[in-house]
């Protein structure tokens, strides 16, 4: 008998049947009809050529084959279940490769500072490459290698990526301090006639959805007069002048305590949104790629508490 001539799945069978010692119990354990296990009993016969379960006092005995194989067989299986499990060991402090990022400058604000600086410590020669955000590609991009990981909100994505939400944001709105927009609640009315700022990261209209969206329910819109393609830039735009803008929370956090700028809420409901993890399955299981997904959900979560 050759091994390319041996169905891995007799080896289960046989050593089911060499526990069991009955044919019907053997099937059962292996969810397995009567008939197919009598045809497995049969072809593995032919293979060792010998009965293998013979007829004895109170039911089937093994033969003196089988009860050599029994032990064989048994570790045979625990052999391979291992093989097929083991994962190598993975050490990132070894690693020399190149993760390519995707992430918008509202994420490569908030979040690559501590990812580069845990990388530096945990994997010294591994390169972190960041590009901006293309929507319109975004399924064709990672199939094709170019990039690797994705950080950002992405209401859409297509069914070809792995996603992982990693912590929740919300959109608040801002204006230059002494707005005179500010000295009373706003409403509804006032905020869509002024002028606004919206950012659209790689022509992509998601961040400014949340928002619009919700105005398109009220029959309503705002008057944009300046649409770009980043976050960082629009804070120093409002405090110079009389535009709104409506933007992540915790960009504006980090800009509150150095600008002449104060937070409002918008005058309708905007849910909260996910930031998410996006991979494809190319780098599923890929050891390094496993473990830079796996800082990134850690860091989050110890920054901003996690999904």
């Amino acid at each position: 008998m050759r091994l390319r001539d041996l169905d891995l799945n007799l080896l289960v069978a046989l050593d089911a049947l060499l526990r069991e010692k009955h044919v019907s119990r053997a099937a059962a354990g292996l969810d397995m009809s009567q008939s197919s296990m009598s045809l497995a009993l049969s072809k593995l016969r032919a293979l060792f050529d010998d009965p293998l379960l013979v007829k004895g006092g109170a039911g089937l005995v093994l033969t003196a084959r089988a009860e050599d194989l029994a032990p064989r067989v048994e570790e045979a299986l625990r052999q391979i279940d291992s093989l097929m499990h083991m994962r190598p060991a993975f050490d990132p402090a070894q690693a020399r490769d190149t993760i390519t990022l995707i992430v918008t400058d509202y994420i490569d604000f908030v979040v690559v500072p501590e990812l580069v600086k845990e990388m530096a410590v945990q994997a010294p020669h591994v390169i972190l490459r960041i590009v901006g955000p293309n929507p319109r590609r975004i399924g064709e991009i990672f199939s094709s290698g170019e990039v690797d990981v994705a950080i950002s909100y992405f209401p859409d994505p297509p069914g070809s990526l792995r996603v992982r939400p990693l912590f929740h944001e919300r959109m608040v709105g801002v204006a230059r301090r002494g707005h005179p927009l500010l000295a009373a609640p706003m409403d509804l009315d006032a905020f869509c006639a002024a002028g606004h700022v919206t950012v659209e990261p790689g022509a992509a209209t998601m961040y400014n959805a949340v928002l619009d969206s919700q105005l398109q329910r009220a029959g309503r819109t705002r008057r944009v007069m300046l649409s770009k393609p980043t976050f960082l830039g629009v804070p120093f735009i409002v405090e110079q002048t009389d535009l709104l803008a409506t933007l992540p929370e915790r960009v504006l956090q980090r800009f509150l305590g150095m600008l002449a700028l104060e937070t409002f809420e918008p005058p309708v409901a905007l849910a909260p949104f996910d930031i998410v993890l996006m991979w494809h399955d190319r780098s599923h299981t890929n050891p390094l790629h496993r473990w830079f997904r796996e800082l990134v959900i850690d860091l989050c979560r110890r920054r901003f508490g996690g999904t």
